[in-house]
């Protein structure tokens, strides 16, 4: 059993390596157009990736169906071979195999957390790669191969489910591989209309507009810049990433019902929740800071909310009530079924409503009351999930955080550099605020928060599967 789910795992990541060599296309294209001597990296990466995934594909071809159990290791092991081939052009640019890895990582998991001191000094080629993984991230690689390749069949169902975790069984189509399809459809739609607006409408360059736009959807929160969107000094195009930041931090289930004129979908439980949420940060930010830098807070509220960890301003240094607010963020993150990472505000709600069902049943222990969502009965089987989910969640920020302390860090820069991965929000507080980043921390807090990523990208219980031994016996 345990050689045969190996096999197909490989099998299946092979395939999947394949085709996401193309996207060094990308990066080389720009290479060869601004001229930069250094192009043949991403060719070198691109056959390199592509032979292991031909190797792999080829060498151990199987005629195992795809089946539920084999979908938490088919996605879990694809993003961190993804991720480690995804970092070769950081290693030919000379950066060390550990912070390469790191960037990467960031980059997929759409955390946005950097060990690059001076941005600008990459060239524009890696700059670009640097939002496309991103963009590939945000929406889910697995999930591009999904839509692609239809002869995955119902195994489809089961690598979606693992990849794009929702906390609610709700689809678009029958097929996941249409649902995919749709999905990215919506996601490219909105990226082509930012990078319209910003650059036709902004006038921000057409090079920051595209690299932008790619990490603001998928809020990735990656800037061509080190002063991220702070840089450009231009209130029009904050505006129009605050707009973007906050359509990438809803349910893609939402837009598309509302893209289809049924404006009801915007009456949705955990649309109005999120909406609250964001307008309660903004104003507790305001009342903290004063109204004469309230564009300030209104884009660090939503950027921390959204998980994208774009920044405007040094809110490290902010008063500590502030502080607060935007850590709170930082685990609360946006909607479920959403390019955002965080609990989701979905399981907030959950718990909120099971909290009064409680409060209310402790008065009347006989009573029968369901616990609904969008005025429908939610089943108890999701209820427990939601809750185990958060316990785990809990448990381990808690835990990387206490490993960060023995490591050296400080209190502030412990929890928010957990919460900032593990949430896939990017920019924390204390020594990794936003005027600093993540290059200074020890290799080993490094691999922590590497792993951080990882599991908030995936949602936990994808990754944590695979070392259960329970798992692997049955």
């Amino acid at each position: 059993m345990v050689r045969q789910r190996v096999r197909l795992t490989l099998h299946v990541t092979g395939s999947f390596l394949k085709y996401f060599a193309l996207a060094y296309i990308f990066p080389l294209c720009a290479a060869i157009y601004y001229g930069e001597a250094n192009w043949h990296i991403y060719l070198y990466a691109l056959l390199l990736t592509l032979g292991v995934g031909l190797i792999l594909e080829f060498g151990l071809r199987t005629a195992r169906e795809i089946e539920r159990a084999d979908g938490f290791t088919i996605v879990a092991f694809s993003w961190l071979l993804v991720t480690v081939l995804g970092s070769l052009p950081y290693v030919f640019l000379g950066l060390g195999f550990l912070d390469a890895f790191f960037e990467a990582m960031s980059g997929f998991t759409t955390t946005g957390a950097s060990i690059l001191q001076v941005v600008e000094a990459l060239p524009k080629s890696a700059l670009l790669w640097r939002s496309l993984t991103n963009w590939l991230g945000g929406m889910g690689v697995i999930a591009l191969f999904v839509a692609i390749l239809p002869r995955l069949g119902v195994g489809g169902s089961q690598l979606f489910d693992r990849e794009f975790p929702s906390p609610l069984p709700e689809r678009l189509r029958p097929r996941f591989s249409t649902t995919a399809r749709l999905l990215w459809t919506i996601y490219t739609g909105f990226t082509a209309a930012q990078i319209g607006l910003l650059y036709f409408w902004a006038r921000l360059p057409l090079f920051d507009s595209i690299c932008i736009s790619f990490s603001t959807l998928s809020t990735g929160g990656f800037a061509p810049t080190t002063a991220s969107i702070g840089a450009y000094a231009s209130p029009l195009a904050e505006y129009i990433i605050m707009a973007f930041m906050f359509i990438g931090g809803m349910s893609f289930i939402v837009h598309y019902h509302a893209l289809r004129g049924h404006w009801k979908a915007l009456k949705d439980d955990e649309f109005r929740l999120y909406v609250i949420i964001i307008a309660a940060a903004i104003l507790l930010l305001i009342l903290s800071q004063g109204f004469s830098s309230y564009r300030k807070e209104m884009f660090q509220a939503i950027s921390i909310m959204t998980t994208t960890g774009f920044v405007t301003a040094d809110f490290g240094s902010w008063h500590s009530s502030a502080r607060i607010v935007l850590l709170a963020l930082m685990f609360v993150g946006a909607c479920g079924g959403s390019t955002a990472g965080g609990i989701k505000v979905v399981r907030i709600l959950t718990l909120m409503k099971h909290t009064r069902v409680m409060m209310r049943k402790a008065i009347s222990p006989s009573a029968m009351i369901p616990l609904k969502y969008n005025r429908k009965p939610l089943p108890d089987g999701i209820v427990r999930d939601i809750i185990s989910f958060v316990f785990l969640y809990i448990l381990v920020a808690v835990a990387a955080s206490v490993v960060l302390g023995f490591l050296g860090l400080d209190l502030e820069t412990s929890i928010s550099a957990v919460a900032a991965t593990l949430g896939n929000v990017g920019p924390g507080l204390g020594s990794v605020g936003p005027i600093a980043n993540y290059a200074l921390l020890p290799g080993a807090a490094k691999v922590i928060l590497i792993i951080c990523m990882w599991l908030g990208r995936l949602e936990l219980f994808t990754v944590f599967m695979i070392f259960s031994p329970h798992f692997w016996k049955g």
